[in-house]
């Protein structure tokens, strides 16, 4: 029987792996055809004419020859093991003409086990054998010959071509041919892979001192991303049935972000890295704080853990102790932050940061950060001055990113009101809806943020922001209209700045506030806006007239939908004016007589009244005063 199985085994295995490739086929509507096969020696096998495509679409991948020897000693022990691979040829074609692509028959959902077997299972040992499968995948002997990789992306093509990939004892070096359109470049693969040790480790750079700049992002989402080196490596250190564990690292020089969700110019890091160490329990997944970060002149360990049983639980924890602080202002990349281009300063710094939620109970979210100071002082504020608050300076209103009006915040501007001439009324009640502690925190309500974050959870999206009015106020003053993430880190490094330092009153921010923020189309300042609803003044508004001010402050072009078609407030803004007076009383901002006589309505006077009636109106913005 033995002898006859190998005299017939080119036979015998081409009809089993024709059967294999026609319940694949049908599996997954695929059109995966081989011309031959053939068995050499006792464990290699030389494959010719390889073809996959779906049943209907341009061919996913050909390889001309294809040849693998596995190693007997592992075979023998149940695990199949791959020792030498040829390929002549390789070529593999992502096509995707939208919605239609040549790839995505590959990714259909297969059900692999039930709910049950998902929350049992054990993650150390899976991730144990997940790595012994793929380190036994990779060849002790690697040889490809013409390798391509081409991506047609709506017609847009982008290539990349390796004429000679060899593994030899462990080590690769290789050119790769790099095409997008009529623009090619060339990169360099370096490494090293070990299967029995279970470590690998990949450079890649540029043959030139132009760096590596990532094709088909800036394509695909007006992109440009580019660096000098990207360096990489992993390795499994220990398993057992409770904990698997990695360590490794990943750094990049010279990296250069450009993209508009970013920041307004290119983003330049001098250097990233992280060493880490990396483990999987039965049940988590742990960045352990032996890891360590580096950012340019930074270097923290933060501890991160992920447990997925019985229900999804995220901690973050970074505790930094005292550092100098130019360390931080001077690892800012070049370009995120304009205003604090230059900055020097003095002193050390703290950083701490404790966040957990399970995901199954969003209440249970904790928060707490803080970043402290010791003999901490600004020597010189660079690009801006941060205390120009202190005085009059010309403001520019904009809306869609374009400017729109530009006026003198200070006694210049006839419409300016200094905080006693704004009604107590307005004041407490813009603190209530936007801010109730403003005077008592340092530009950050952890708590807020606490809520808001619980709040996004729940609804699973982006409900509510957690800003106070100092964050408002130099969001207005200091920054751009570029919705980006390097403005809203800059907003904190801001008003961390000015709050902390004393930079600015609380009373002179507040005044500022109250005399910028819009209040309708075209309308600024809490006296255009007295004006623009109620003919008067903004030292004589009353209490019900305050309250509905600071209700259209998150929407101030949309006031015309606060009230019903006779012209009153509607009845859904009972809540608000309820929730706003039981706020004052309880703080002591107003007694509880003041309260029962602010009814939710107030009566229109000004230009407001003359735009609600129009049942055909100009466009709110068109409206002048």
């Amino acid at each position: 029987m033995i002898i006859l199985a190998l005299f017939f085994r080119n036979s015998l295995t081409s009809i089993y792996l024709h059967r294999k490739i026609d319940r694949f086929n049908q599996a997954w509507g695929a059109d995966l055809k081989i011309k031959d096969v053939r068995i050499k020696g006792l464990a290699s096998v030389q494959v010719t004419g390889i073809t996959l495509k779906p049943l209907s679409g341009d061919t996913l991948c050909k390889i001309d020859t294809a040849y693998a020897s596995i190693s007997i000693l592992k075979l023998f022990a149940g695990r199949i093991a791959l020792h030498d691979v040829q390929l002549r040829n390789p070529t593999f074609t992502l096509v995707r003409n939208d919605p239609v692509t040549n790839y995505m028959f590959l990714l259909k959902n297969k059900k692999t086990s039930s709910d049950t077997a998902h929350k049992t299972a054990n993650y150390a040992i899976t991730a144990d054998r997940l790595m012994g499968f793929i380190f036994d995948k990779i060849p002790r002997s690697l040889s490809i010959s013409n390798f391509r990789l081409i991506n047609l992306n709506n017609h847009h093509r982008t290539a990349f071509q390796i004429e000679k990939l060899e593994i030899r004892d462990h080590y690769f070096h290789a050119p790769v041919q790099v095409q997008e359109e009529n623009s090619g470049s060339v990169w360099i693969l370096a490494g090293r892979l070990d299967n029995e040790n279970r470590t690998a480790s990949l450079r890649i750079y540029s043959d030139d001192s132009a760096g590596i700049r990532l094709p088909f992002l800036q394509y695909k989402w007006k992109a440009d991303v580019r660096f000098d080196t990207l360096a990489f490596s992993f390795g499994e250190q220990e398993t057992n049935n409770e904990q698997t564990r990695f360590s490794g690292f990943i750094s990049v020089t010279g990296l250069s972000l450009n993209h508009e969700k970013i920041a307004a110019q290119p983003v330049l890091f001098e250097k990233a890295a992280i060493d880490y160490r990396l483990n999987i329990g039965s049940d988590y997944l742990e960045f352990d704080s032996a890891s360590t970060i580096t950012f340019n002149r930074l270097v923290f360990h933060p501890y991160a853990r992920y447990r997925i049983n019985p229900s999804r639980q995220i901690t973050l924890k970074i505790h930094k102790g005292l550092f100098p602080a130019m360390d931080l202002f001077s690892s800012i990349p070049e370009g995120l932050f304009s205003n604090l281009s230059g900055i020097k300063v003095q002193g050390n710094l703290s950083w701490h940061l404790d966040f957990y939620v399970d995901l199954a109970n969003p209440d249970s979210l904790q928060f707490e950060t803080s970043l402290d100071r010791r003999q901490f002082s600004v020597i010189s504020y660079g690009n801006s001055d941060l205390t120009r608050l202190n005085r009059s300076f010309l403001y520019t209103a904009y809306e869609h990113d374009i400017p729109v009006r530009t006026f003198m915040v200070g006694p210049e501007n006839p419409n300016f009101r200094s905080l006693n001439r704004i009604s107590r009324y307005l004041q407490v009640s813009v603190m209530t809806s936007e801010d109730g502690g403003f005077y008592q925190h340092r530009g950050f309500l952890p708590d807020a943020f606490r809520e808001s974050m619980i709040t996004n959870i729940k609804e699973h999206r982006f409900a509510r922001g957690g800003s106070t009015i100092s964050m408002q106020l130099v969001k207005n003053v200091f920054l751009n209209r570029n919705k980006t993430i390097a403005r809203k880190l800059e907003e904190a490094l801001l008003v961390w700045l000015i709050e902390n330092q004393g930079l600015s009153t609380k009373d002179r921010m507040f005044e500022v506030y109250l005399n910028i923020i819009e209040w309708g189309p075209l309308v600024y300042g809490a006296n255009e806006a007295a004006r623009f609803y109620f003919n008067k003044d903004a030292s004589r508004l009353t209490l019900s007239e305050s309250i509905f001010l600071a209700s259209i402050i998150p929407r101030p072009k949309g006031f015309r939908y606060s009230f019903d078609e006779t012209g009153h407030l509607r009845e859904s803004n009972a809540g608000f004016y309820r929730l706003c007076t039981e706020k004052m009383v309880n703080k002591g901002w107003i007694t509880s007589q003041e309260a029962e006589k602010a009814i939710p309505d107030v009566e229109l006077k000004g230009p407001a009244n003359l735009l609600l009636k129009k049942q055909d109106a100009t466009s709110p913005d068109t409206v002048s005063l």
